[in-house]
């Protein structure tokens, strides 16, 4: 039993950084993903690495051609419209909340948040960028104190991710992207609503 667990734990985290590898740009769209590679770049067995495609397939995030093997999904770009409009439009609608309810505390933790994501961007990898930019905009959403809206917010974020249009692809993304957190941390503390919403729009097209 505890060998099983330790399996199900084990495939679970390879999955984990498989999909964040994909979402935020380590692979392009249409890419071929290729086993032994894998298994060297995930030290994983190969038949770790295909039970994890077998899953990411199952998530739309991987293609699966016979006699070929797979690749990276290549998002519908009519989708991804319509997702980033829908994400504008409820993320913005968070912006003079966030403004009006936001403690010095609340600021003060963003602006921690912000400096640890500013800290992975050199070199800590794809999962720490991730967790790090994970933890900055949940808080920023929960100081809005509706838990309908954060969830809706994180569903929405998950979603979008994969469409990202490549910002993630480069360091000098990463740091725009980094930038951008410290600038909304900076509106709240002017309580400019209008600035952290022109903020939000920027931050989303950039992605």
């Amino acid at each position: 039993m505890a060998k099983s667990h330790a399996a199900a734990e084990r495939l679970e985290a390879l999955v984990r950084r498989l999909r964040n590898d994909i979402k935020f740009g380590s692979f392009s769209h249409g890419e071929w993903l290729k086993l032994i590679d894998l298994q060297q770049r995930y030290d994983a067995s190969q038949f770790d690495i295909r039970k994890c495609l077998a899953e990411l397939k199952s998530q739309r995030l991987v293609e699966h051609r016979a006699n070929h093997g797979f690749r990276v999904a290549t998002p519908d770009p009519v989708q991804r419209d319509q997702l980033y409009f829908v994400r504008t439009a409820i993320e913005r609608s968070a912006a003079r909340l966030i403004v009006e309810r936001a403690s010095a505390d609340d600021i003060a933790t963003l602006g921690r948040l912000a400096a640890a994501f500013d800290r992975t961007v050199e070199s800590a990898g794809r999962q720490h960028q991730a967790a790090a930019n994970t933890a900055f905009h949940d808080h920023f959403f929960a100081i809005t104190g509706n838990p309908v809206l954060v969830e809706t917010v994180q569903a929405l974020r998950e979603r979008s991710h994969f469409g990202t249009s490549g910002r993630w692809r480069s360091t000098d993304g990463l740091r725009g992207s980094g930038a951008e957190h410290h600038e909304m941390v900076a509106a709240i503390g002017r309580r400019d609503a209008d600035g952290l919403d022109q903020l939000i729009v920027r931050h989303i097209a950039a992605f």
